[in-house]
C-alpha cells in the first residue's frame, strides 16, 4: 500500500508515494522507492487527473525503508526560484541512526540532491524546509539546521525552553527566523533569532506581546518592515484558548473565537474578491476560515487529511483544496476533496452537502453567549462596588460637613444644616410618637434652610494640571423645575477659611457643543435654557497654596443659590475629592491628553476643551471683506501654524506648541468670526500681525470683544491703546521739533515747512486706514528713533532745569 504526501506548485498536485519494491523475485530483503505525480485540475470534469500519466522515481533503497517526512516548496537561492522539495528519511535495520535526504524537483521532473546528512536521533517536531532550500527542525528545545551552504547541520546557539514558531519573514534580508521564550538570569524572555545571522536575536514582543507567548500555539507574519532597529508588523497567531488573534506592530487588535482546539497552522487565501480568508488548521482534520474584513468563522470542515492553497483552476487567485480521509479505493488519489474559496469558485468530489459541516453559526452563539454571561457578572460586581461607593461618599461627606460646621463655629459664621434624608440616613426616631412629630416640627421650623429642595446631581468630578493652573470640573445634572443662580465651585483645604477665589465657567456638555467664551456666573441657569442634558462648571485657580498646604486629597465643594432663597444666604454640596499629589502633577498625570493626540473624541477629551478654554483668555475678531470673498483662513492657520482639526469639536483648530485655540465661525462669503483663545499676549500679537500679512488690502478686521480680566493690573490691549494715543498726540510736536533742529534757530522761512506739511499728511492717511485695519502705526526701527527722540529732548528739558536751579 502505498503512502501518498501532497504539496501544492504551480497550480498543480504533486503527490510522493513512497512504495515497497524488491530487487529480486526471492529476495526476502525489501528495498523502497519514491516516486512523483503531477495531478491538475480539469474544469470539465471537475476532477484532477496525472498531468503525464507516469510517476517519476527519485530516490530508491535496495534494502532500508524509506518514510516522506516533509515536503514544501521553497525559494532556491541558485536557481533564484521556488521549488518543490521533499525531505527523505532512510531508516536501515540493525542500527540506531537515520539518514536523511533533501530533494528538489526541477520542471522536468528529476531529482535534484540539495544535502544528505545522519542523525542518532528521528526528526519530529517543528520540521520546515526554507529558502535556501534549508532544513530546520527542534529537539528537545534545541534548534537545528542543514542546507547545502552550510557545510553540515548546525545548532541553533540558544537554549530555548519553548518554540513557538519557526519560519519566514516577509524581509529582504534575515529572513529564516525562530521565536519563542528563553532563560536568561532567571527571567524569561520572548526572543526572536535570526539564522542567517549569526549571535543576532532581538525581543519578539514587536511581533507578539509576552503576555500572549504562553498561549500561544501557532502564527503567521502577513508584513514586516525594520525600522531603525524596530519591526512593524501584522502578524496573526492562533492560541490554546481557541482564539485567532491579530497584532499589529505587537498590540492585539481582533480576536475570533474559533470553534476548534489544538490549532496547528495558519494561513491565508487571496481570493478574487480581494479580501483575504484566514484558514486555520486543527488536530484530528478540524479546519475553518475567518473572514479577515469581519474577522467571524465563515465555514468549518471535519475529516480534512491535507489542506493546499494554490490558483488551481488558473484564475488569478488562490482557492482552498481540502482533501479528505475516507478515500474511495487505497492508492486512488483526490476522489475525495473540495476544492472551493467561498466566493466564486466551489467544487466538491465525493462529498455529499450534508458532509461539510457550517458550524460558524454555532461558534458565534456559544460565543455570545459566553460573553452575555460574562457581562452579566460584570454588572453585578459592578452594582455592588457602587453601593459600596455610595456608602464612603455618605461617610465622607458626614466628615466633611462636621468639618464645615467646627469651622463655622470658630469663625462666627451661621452653619447651614442639611436635612438627613438628603444624606441618605434613616430617622430612628418612632414616627407614631405625636410628642415625637412635634418635636421635629419645632425643630424643623428652626433649621429650614433654602436647601430644603433636592440637592444637585452630581455626575462627575475632573481635575487638569496646565503650568501653574489647577483646572476643576464638575458635571452635574439640575433637578427638575429647579433654577439655579450665582454657582461656583471652592477647593478646601486645610485653612480656615475654605473657599479658594476661582474663575468659574458654564457650559452644556455635548459632542460639539462647546462655548467659546465666558460665562457671567451671576446668570441664573434653568433646565429649560442648557442646550444638553448636563452642566459643567470649571473652575481656574493657582496651584501652588494647595501644594503648600501639605494635603494630598482636596474635597470640591459646589456652592450656588436659587430662585426662592436671598441673595446672603447660598447652598454649599459636596462633590467629590481632587488629588494635588506633587509626583502625580510631575509626572504629568493630569496634563490634557487632548493636545497631543487631537484625534480623541471621549468624555476624557471634551473633559480637556473644557479645561482648556476655562484656562484661556478668549479675543474675539470680526474679519470682513465687501468686494471679494474672504481669503482662505483655515487653510492658512494650517499651512503656517501647527495646529489641528480636534475631532471632539471639529469647528476648533488647536496649536498645542503655543497652547492656542481657534474657532472660525464663516457667516457669509464676505464675512466671518474668528475667536482666538490663549494666555500669551505676545504670542497673539504675533498671530494678528502674521495674519494682517496674510490677508489682502481689501479685508478689514475689527475688534469685537475683549478678553475677560486677569487680575487688578490693566491688561496690554489698554496699555498699547495709551502708547498709541500718545505716540499720535506727540509725533507732529516731535517733528516739529526734528525741522527746527535741521533749519537751525533761526525762524523759518514758510517754504521750510512744506516738507513738515507733507509728513503731516502722510501721518493723518496712515492713521485713517489704522482705524479700519490692524496694522502697525509706523516701522519698528523708525518708532525705535522716535523714541529716542523724545528721551533727547526730555534730556535736555531735564539739564536745563537742573541748571536753573542752580542758579538759584
Amino acid at each position: 500500500m502505498a503512502a501518498e504526501r501532497l504539496v501544492a506548485f504551480g497550480g498543480e498536485v504533486l503527490a510522493f508515494q513512497c512504495k515497497s519494491s524488491s530487487s529480486k523475485p526471492r529476495d526476502h530483503r525489501k528495498g523502497s522507492e519514491v516516486s512523483v505525480l503531477r495531478l491538475s485540475f480539469d474544469q470539465t470534469s471537475q476532477t484532477f487527473s496525472a498531468t503525464d500519466h507516469n510517476t517519476h522515481l527519485i530516490h530508491r533503497e535496495n534494502s532500508s525503508e524509506t518514510h516522506v517526512v516533509h515536503c514544501a516548496s521553497a525559494f532556491d537561492v541558485q536557481l533564484r526560484q521556488k521549488v518543490p522539495c521533499v525531505l527523505l528519511k532512510i531508516c536501515k535495520k540493525r542500527t540506531s541512526a537515520f539518514k536523511y535526504v533533501l530533494y528538489s524537483i526541477r520542471a522536468s521532473i528529476e531529482g535534484q540532491l540539495h544535502v544528505e546528512f545522519a542523525l542518532p536521533y528521528e526528526i519530529r517536531d517543528h520540521v520546515s524546509i526554507l529558502q535556501g532550500p534549508t532544513v530546520i527542525w527542534s529537539y528537545e528545545n534545541s534548534v537545528f539546521y542543514v542546507s547545502s551552504q552550510s557545510g553540515g547541520v548546525k545548532e541553533v546557539p540558544v537554549p530555548f525552553k519553548s518554540i513557538k514558531f519557526i519560519g519566514e519573514l516577509p524581509l529582504h534580508k534575515r529572513k529564516i527566523v525562530v521565536q519563542g521564550t528563553t532563560n536568561d538570569s532567571s527571567d524569561v524572555k520572548n526572543t526572536l533569532y535570526f539564522i542567517e545571522d549569526a549571535d543576532e536575536r532581538c525581543d519578539a514582543a514587536c511581533f507578539v506581546p509576552n503576555a500572549y507567548v504562553s498561549v500561544m500555539q501557532c502564527m503567521t507574519v502577513l508584513s514586516a518592515e525594520e525600522d531603525g532597529g524596530l519591526f512593524k508588523s501584522r502578524v496573526l497567531a492562533a492560541t490554546s484558548t481557541r482564539q485567532l488573534v491579530r497584532f499589529e506592530d505587537g498590540l492585539p487588535r481582533d480576536v475570533c473565537a474559533l470553534p476548534y482546539e489544538h490549532p496547528l497552522s495558519v494561513q491565508t487565501v487571496h481570493t478574487l474578491r480581494n479580501e483575504p480568508l484566514v484558514v486555520v488548521s486543527f488536530s484530528h482534520g478540524n479546519v475553518c476560515a475567518v473572514w479577515n474584513h469581519t474577522f467571524q468563522v465563515a465555514w468549518c470542515w471535519t475529516g480534512v487529511c491535507s489542506l493546499l492553497v494554490d490558483d488551481f483552476v488558473r484564475c488569478g487567485s488562490d482557492q482552498m483544496l481540502l482533501v479528505f480521509e475516507d478515500q474511495n479505493a487505497p492508492g486512488d488519489l483526490l476522489r475525495n476533496f473540495t476544492l472551493t474559496d467561498l466566493c466564486a469558485v466551489t467544487y466538491s468530489c465525493g462529498r455529499s452537502d450534508g458532509a461539510v459541516l457550517n458550524t460558524s453559526d454555532t461558534a458565534q452563539e456559544n460565543f455570545l453567549l459566553t460573553v452575555q454571561a460574562l457581562e452579566s457578572r460584570l454588572q453585578s460586581g459592578l452594582n455592588f462596588l457602587e453601593d459600596l461607593q455610595r456608602d464612603v461618599e455618605v461617610k465622607d461627606r458626614l466628615i466633611l460637613q462636621s468639618l464645615v460646621a467646627l469651622t463655622d463655629l470658630v469663625s462666627g459664621r451661621e452653619h447651614v444644616i442639611f436635612p438627613p434624608e438628603q444624606e441618605g440616613l434613616v430617622s430612628l426616631w418612632d414616627e407614631d410618637d405625636e410628642a415625637g412629630d412635634e418635636e421635629l416640627d419645632v425643630l424643623d421650623d428652626g433649621m429650614e434652610t433654602e436647601c430644603a429642595e433636592a440637592l444637585l446631581k452630581v455626575d462627575r468630578v475632573w481635575q487638569r494640571v496646565i503650568g501653574q493652573s489647577l483646572i476643576v470640573g464638575v458635571v452635574l445634572r439640575p433637578t427638575n423645575n429647579t433654577s439655579v443662580m450665582n454657582m461656583s465651585v471652592s477647593v478646601v483645604d486645610s485653612g480656615a477659611a475654605p473657599v479658594i477665589n476661582t474663575k468659574i465657567l458654564q457650559f452644556p456638555e455635548s459632542d460639539v457643543c462647546v462655548a467659546h467664551g465666558p460665562f457671567d456666573e451671576k446668570t441664573e441657569i434653568r433646565r429649560s435654557d442648557c442646550p444638553g442634558p448636563t452642566l459643567a462648571l470649571v473652575a481656574v485657580t493657582d496651584l501652588a497654596p494647595l501644594l503648600t498646604s501639605g494635603y494630598v486629597r482636596c474635597p470640591i465643594m459646589l456652592h450656588y443659590s436659587t430662585r426662592e432663597s436671598s441673595g446672603s444666604s447660598r447652598v454649599s454640596q459636596f462633590c467629590g475629592q481632587i488629588s494635588v499629589d506633587l509626583k502625580d502633577i510631575s509626572m504629568g498625570k493630569f496634563h490634557p491628553r487632548l493636545l497631543q493626540d487631537s484625534k480623541l473624541n471621549t468624555d476624557e477629551a471634551r473633559e480637556d476643551l473644557l479645561s482648556l478654554t476655562a484656562l484661556l483668555d478668549s479675543w474675539l475678531f470680526l474679519i470682513e471683506c465687501p468686494d471679494h470673498t474672504l481669503a482662505d483662513v483655515q487653510g492658512f492657520l494650517r499651512q503656517s501654524l501647527c495646529v489641528s482639526v480636534l475631532d471632539v469639536d471639529p469647528r476648533v483648530i488647536a496649536d498645542p506648541t503655543d497652547l492656542r485655540l481657534f474657532h472660525w465661525d464663516q457667516r457669509s462669503p464676505f464675512q466671518a468670526l474668528l475667536s482666538v483663545q490663549c494666555r500669551d499676549d505676545l504670542r497673539l500679537l504675533q498671530f494678528l500681525h502674521s495674519l494682517c500679512d496674510f490677508l489682502p488690502a481689501s479685508h478689514h478686521i475689527l475688534f469685537l470683544e475683549s478678553p475677560r480680566s486677569r487680575g487688578p493690573g490693566p491688561d496690554l490691549g489698554r496699555t498699547l491703546e495709551t502708547e498709541i494715543n500718545t505716540v499720535i498726540q506727540e509725533l507732529s510736536l516731535v517733528l516739529q521739533c526734528g525741522e527746527r533742529g535741521m533749519t537751525g534757530p533761526e525762524e523759518s522761512d514758510p517754504e521750510s515747512s512744506e516738507p513738515l506739511q507733507r509728513r503731516r499728511e502722510a501721518w493723518l492717511k496712515e492713521r485713517g486706514r489704522s482705524h479700519t485695519r490692524l496694522r502697525p502705526l509706523v516701522d519698528g526701527s523708525a518708532y525705535s528713533r522716535l523714541v529716542e527722540r523724545m528721551i533727547d529732548r526730555q534730556l535736555d528739558a531735564d539739564e536745563v532745569a537742573l541748571r536753573e536751579a542752580a542758579r538759584l
